[in-house]
């Protein structure tokens, strides 16, 4: 398993993590707000039923009110007449109205004839609740509600849940009352339940897919940006190998021309003053000029070959540091090509890294040389400084320059166009250490400034000194 599935994984699982914990918990407060919703409901069913119950004894206590009142009947005559209407007042289905002595005689039980005259005080439903003694009790209290089981006759006589209410005729000292059957609420409040479960199945269904679609995505996307960025990787290595094989064949060249045309060149002359010496000297003949002639030869291949070598890596640059290996640098500059160098040097305390100090030196050595070979100068001077930013390299010339900025056709104004290989492994050294090289050419000559962040430093620029001391290690 590569690195970038795994960053995907440990991306991707926590989410899937987190998206299992959200639907967990949704899930619990959906259940949790679905009981809450089907009691509600519930509630508001029952009190409705109850302040029906209420208002239809209210109804039967309004059409028994004038006979109840009336003192021209005789208690007996009032109360038949009373039974009459009360037997006969039906609302529903299965409404109907009843009436019970205190003691627990029924008086009246509409549909229910057989019961009339007989005590029922004792009696229980299933749950053990004696219904007749508790209404009893809730009307000489004012009135009140019972729940208990009943037969229901739209049901054959099956039992079935019911909520009575009644009150007192005080002066008849009777019980009247009614009730109503509510297994139709819990059917509802079950229908809704039902409901409300499917919906929230339902919504974490989609919660689910939508979330299960959102890690697909994501994955994709990582597939599609790993693969996006590792080709975008390829094309720059390949590009960094071309230029790396480039700069290779480039130097490879340089030191060709360098051998071919110094030192080889030296070398067959050398090689021919010592076959002239030998031949005088087979001859008798003095071969003491060309024998000289031969040494000096071959004093100017060994001075060609340590320059070469010091071209190749400087070791002036790790025994002396930067500024000596500056100077040094500028001086042969100077002695090869007849160019007048000026270098001003800062010696700075233990603040470059080894790297930063080969880059720069490169750096200087490739302005070096394309100051030789393009720029006609008489002139150039190199400084190195110390800002409390930067650290920055300073080459400048007094030759003809060159048109470092032309003009971009494709973005409408001037760009850098000019920049060849030299240029582009100066940026590429300054990039690496998050620095900058700016150029500015005019006819006059040409100035290049290289600067590198003191945050790439070895050390703060408070650490450094333009003072050398004696005995002291310089950068």
């Amino acid at each position: 398993m590569n690195l970038n599935l795994k960053l995907q994984l440990v991306t991707i699982i926590p989410l899937v993590l987190a998206l299992s914990g959200v639907l967990f918990v949704t899930q619990v407060q959906y259940q949790s707000l679905s009981k809450q919703t089907v009691d509600e409901y519930r509630q508001s069913v029952i009190k409705h039923r109850k302040d029906e119950l209420r208002n239809y004894v209210t109804i039967a206590e309004g059409a028994i009110e004038h006979i109840y009142q009336d003192k021209n009947l005789n208690v007996q005559q009032a109360q038949t007449l009373v039974k009459q209407i009360l037997s006969n007042m039906r609302f529903g289905e299965d409404g109907y109205f009843f009436a019970y002595d205190l003691d627990g005689t029924a008086l009246v039980v509409a549909g229910q004839e057989w019961r009339i005259g007989k005590n029922w005080l004792d009696l229980e439903d299933r749950n053990g609740i004696k219904l007749i003694q508790g209404l009893i009790e809730k009307a000489q209290g004012g009135g009140g509600y019972l729940n208990y089981v009943f037969n229901q006759p739209s049901k054959d006589g099956d039992d079935a849940k019911k909520i009575g209410y009644s009150r007192a005729l005080d002066d008849w000292q009777w019980m009247i009352g009614t009730g109503v059957y509510i297994d139709d609420i819990d059917q509802e409040t079950a229908l809704l339940n039902t409901s409300i479960g499917k919906h929230i199945g339902n919504t974490s269904i989609m919660t689910l897919v939508i979330g299960l679609f959102a890690v697909i995505v994501i994955f994709i996307s990582g597939q599609f940006i790993r693969f996006s960025e590792k080709k975008l990787a390829n094309r720059k290595l390949r590009e960094l190998n071309e230029r790396i094989f480039q700069t290779q064949e480039e130097e490879c060249k340089r030191v060709s021309r360098e051998l071919h045309d110094g030192i080889s060149q030296t070398v067959a002359a050398a090689k021919f003053s010592l076959e002239t010496a030998q031949l005088k000297q087979q001859n008798n003949d003095p071969a003491s000029k060309e024998m000289d002639r031969a040494m000096a030869f071959i004093c100017k291949i060994m001075g060609d070959i340590r320059a070469i070598s010091h071209q190749l890596h400087p070791g002036i640059l790790e025994d002396f540091g930067l500024g000596a290996a500056l100077e040094e640098l500028g001086r042969d500059f100077s002695q090869r090509t007849g160019i007048d160098v000026k270098v001003e040097r800062l010696s700075i305390r233990n603040v470059l890294s080894t790297e930063v100090k080969a880059a720069l030196y490169r750096i200087a050595q490739e302005s070096f040389t394309n100051i030789e070979r393009h720029a006609n100068a008489s002139k150039v001077t190199l400084s190195l400084k110390l800002t409390s930013d930067w650290l920055v390299l300073e080459i400048t010339d007094n030759g003809q320059g060159f048109d470092y900025l032309g003009y971009d056709k494709s973005s409408d104004k001037k760009t850098q166009v000019h920049q060849g290989i030299g240029l582009r492994n100066m940026n590429e050294r300054l990039s690496f250490y998050q620095g900058n090289l700016t150029v500015n050419s005019e006819n006059n000559g040409t100035t290049i400034l290289a600067r590198i962040p003191q945050s790439q430093l070895r050390y703060n620029a408070s650490n450094a000194s333009e003072n050398s001391n004696k005995g002291e290690k310089y950068d």
